[in-house]
């Protein structure tokens, strides 16, 4: 039965002129077909001082079964978007992990017979091939991953039919972010503001303290890495709904560098930045500074590793990094090649972080 959703048909008629493309290609005017997709990576990421935030370059990868090497990955896109066009047919939603499985199969014969994927991580390029040769983000043709994000506060969210008050036991416990985003509408919001922190052992951490009740404040994390959801949530809260947004994590490069995902983005999403980022977000700790000035203990601390100060240096080349206060962090922690987690904290007593540290922190950026 075909789709009857508008946004549904449109990436249908979109993934059909690819194939009619390609089939033309060989069977009329007798030449390779080729995929024409923008390339995405550390070289063809750019920094956008206009919208302040990781946007992709203009290069372009061509896929051509021209040869050997390029049959297989010409193949995978080619069958990753015959499998959303089924999906969509049926009406139907799957995770990233889903469509890795409903298009496994085996190539060859005999000796000869191999895995068609090496493993998901070409499943998941051939998703994202997908998403750049129509434009259209995965959600938009119902393919999501699983919840990883985490929200509690004075929020309530419509989700399909059902109405999730992120409120209601906020001391107890979090809400997992749904990542079926197109079926998910914000109804509500009576916070001040939103603080995001790295992981949800902090963010359970802060929610048991009531910190959420006393300063009005959503609380979310990414749960590490964050996803799309998660990221786009945010976003929400703060261009829609106008709540400023600060992010807390680790005093660690990665720490830093996951801060960063939700205010400038990344990389390996540069395409989809606009959808994702937050730029007003304010980055406030924990800062290399504050191991010394709160006094972490020497037992809490932790050795820098070759690849955290590689990391360093190299973050202290990046454009968004120029700002002299970024450039004193950096440098300090180069020099002292020391890193510290948020959980550090809990030596001071398990209720510092939300009772003194974060409080602090929020007062010197006029948040509270």
């Amino acid at each position: 039965m075909p789709t009857t959703d508008k946004r549904h048909q449109e990436v249908m008629k979109k993934i059909k002129l690819i194939m009619k493309d390609v089939s033309t290609d060989l069977m009329v005017q007798k030449t390779m077909p080729v995929l024409n997709i923008p390339k995405v990576g550390y070289d063809n990421t750019v920094w956008s001082n206009e919208k302040r935030m990781l946007t992709i370059g203009d290069k372009i990868v061509g896929i051509s079964p021209d040869s050997t090497k390029k049959i297989p990955t010409f193949t995978q896109y080619l069958v990753m978007a015959n499998a959303v066009r089924k999906l969509l047919d049926e009406e139907m939603e799957s995770t990233i992990r889903g469509m890795y499985y409903a298009t496994l199969s085996t190539v060859g014969d005999g000796k000869d017979k191999q895995k068609f994927w090496t493993g998901q991580e070409d499943s998941d390029d051939a998703i994202k091939a997908i998403e750049l040769l129509t434009g259209v983000p995965r959600e938009e043709f119902s393919v999501t991953s699983k919840p990883k994000g985490m929200i509690s506060g004075p929020i309530t969210l419509r989700v399909g039919g059902d109405v999730i008050d992120c409120n209601l036991g906020s001391r107890a416990t979090s809400q997992l972010i749904p990542t079926n985003v197109r079926d998910v509408e914000i109804m509500k919001v009576k916070a001040d503001f939103v603080m995001v922190v790295e992981k949800d052992t902090v963010l359970n951490n802060i929610r048991k303290s009531g910190f959420i009740q006393k300063y009005n404040a959503i609380l979310m994390t990414g749960s590490g890495e964050p996803d799309r959801a998660t990221r786009m949530m945010v976003k929400a809260l703060n261009d829609e709904w106008k709540k400023p947004v600060v992010v807390f994590a680790d005093a660690d490069p990665w720490g830093l560098g996951i801060a960063l995902r939700y205010k400038i983005g990344s990389e390996s999403l540069s395409y989809d930045s606009d959808r994702l980022v937050t730029p007003d977000a304010k980055v406030l700790g924990m800062m290399f500074s504050d191991i010394d000035e709160y006094n972490i203990p020497d037992v809490a601390r932790l050795a820098a590793t070759d690849d955290d100060l590689n990391r360093a240096n190299d973050m202290k080349k990046k454009p968004w990094f120029q700002d002299k206060k970024w450039q004193q962090e950096l440098d300090l922690f180069l020099k002292k090649k020391e890193k510290c987690e948020l959980d550090a904290f809990f030596k001071h007593g398990f209720k510092y972080l939300a009772e003194v540290y974060l409080p602090r922190k929020l007062r010197e950026a006029g948040v509270i």
